[in-house]
């Protein structure tokens, strides 16, 4: 017997029980560690595959639990999101398209990508969240935030330097995510930290305000211009729509501000180089004059769910700007509203909006002393969806998850004259700040 098998038996009653403690309370043994390696992609990872990454199967883990507490409990949520609809609508048309789909097999694929990460978002958000489970699951996306970041400094200092993509240049996340949707995965964890560094006891805002530099510097090493553009969003975001008192929004944006122009300025150890680089948009606008041009054939009805590709591949000889790309770049559409309309047809592109439309409306009304992470997060993330194409991504819902779920914590705590954030509350009532 190899000791492989034997480690596994020995493991074995333990992942059973695990398994058993996350099926019982899904919100404590499944949604932390869920959310904490999302952005680890498949670094840590028991198979190939979709499915084959530790976070991946946590996932589908955390949807079984949420669901048989659905069906056999009543702890489902009192408040439901408009999203839910809207995104199951979405679903189920990305599903339909199998049937005029120029690639079936790549249809197939990517709707049951797409289905795994619809159908956690909605069993979330059904799911009665408290403040205390709301703070779990923020605190979870920050750990899992600073780990990857502290990943890619051990990269850069002591492990040979960062990876190297396929387009060259050492960029952090490129063993991961790849560099631009690394970027994009830092983006909620950003928001969750600048919140907590303008708001609560003085030593937190501290640890806090690292934390957040820290991020800050994690996207600047992916080498991401979007990612950079989405990130600053976020932070001014955070400043402009949080409750907080005024010198401790200025401290932050003051200091974000230094750190980002000495690292993109001073570029030590080549960190910030490609921010200020005049080469090209990677790709990007001849991708974009493609689909375009493809409108006219697939802008109706679509092409069928990840059929961008295939499209791609057949319209790139119609349009003479159009370059011989990498398939890194070439074969996708870097732009969420690009690739609803090619794939999805305007109906797509409409549901895509109105779902995205109903987070920023819901995180705008969240109460003040809530407000700055989620209007953040969502911002930022509106932003990124110009340059990347990221629907079939963890972080994506989780950010979507986190707004959805805000918001039915603050329903709930109005309800119940419950305060949402009592501890925010009373610093900064002290601070002359009472959140009106």
């Amino acid at each position: 017997m190899s000791t492989t098998l034997l480690v596994a038996v020995a493991l074995s009653p333990l992942l059973v029980a695990y398994v058993v403690a996350c099926i019982r309370d899904p919100l404590r043994y499944a949604m932390p560690p869920y959310a904490v390696l999302i952005p680890f992609s498949s670094l840590i990872s028991i198979g190939p595959g979709a499915f084959g990454s530790v976070s991946s199967l946590l996932g589908v883990l955390l949807g079984l639990g949420l669901l048989v507490q659905l069906v056999t409990t009543r702890r489902g949520s009192a408040h439901i999101s408009l999203a839910v609809p809207v995104w199951l609508a979405f679903l189920a048309l990305c599903g339909f398209s199998l049937f005029w789909s120029v690639s079936p097999t790549d249809t197939t694929d990517g709707f049951a990508v797409l289905a795994s990460l619809v159908v956690l978002f909605v069993a979330l958000v059904l799911t009665r969240f408290d403040q205390t489970t709301l703070r779990r699951f923020e605190n979870a996306i920050l750990l899992g935030g600073v780990l990857v970041v502290g990943y890619g400094l051990a990269q850069l200092l002591f492990l040979g330097g960062l990876p190297t993509g396929e387009a060259g240049g050492a960029r952090f996340g490129e063993d991961l995510l790849g560099a631009n949707n690394q970027a994009a995965s830092l983006l909620l964890p950003t928001a969750i930290a600048a919140g907590r560094t303008v708001a609560g006891a003085v030593t937190g805002r501290l640890v806090y305000g690292a934390v957040t530099l820290g991020l800050l510097f994690g996207v600047v090493m992916t080498g991401s211009r979007g990612g950079l553009l989405a990130v600053i969003v976020v932070v001014g975001a955070v400043v402009l729509f949080g409750v907080a008192p005024r010198a401790s929004k200025i401290a932050l944006m003051a200091t974000a501000t230094v750190l980002l122009t000495f690292v993109i300025v001073v570029n030590p150890g080549g960190i910030g180089e490609r921010q200020l680089g005049k080469e090209s948009t990677s790709g990007r606008s001849e991708i974009w004059a493609v689909g375009v041009y493809a409108c006219r054939h697939y802008c109706l009805t679509g092409a069928g769910w990840g059929g961008f590709p295939t499209v791609y591949a057949e319209e790139r000889a119609s349009v003479a700007e159009a370059k011989v790309l990498r398939r890194g770049t070439a074969f996708e559409p870097h732009n969420v509203y690009l690739l609803a309309l090619i794939e999805a047809g305007v109906l797509g592109l409409v549901l895509v909006l109105v779902g995205l439309g109903i987070a920023v409306v819901t995180a705008l009304r969240l109460p003040p002393l809530m407000r700055g992470p989620p209007v953040g997060a969502i911002l930022g993330t509106l932003v990124g969806s110009f340059f990347l194409s990221n629907l079939e991504y963890k972080f994506f819902w989780a950010v979507l998850i986190y707004v959805a779920v805000s918001g039915s914590v603050a329903a709930a705590a109005r309800a119940g004259n419950v305060p949402c954030a009592p501890s925010q509350d009373r610093t900064l009532v002290a601070a002359g700040q009472d959140g009106r």
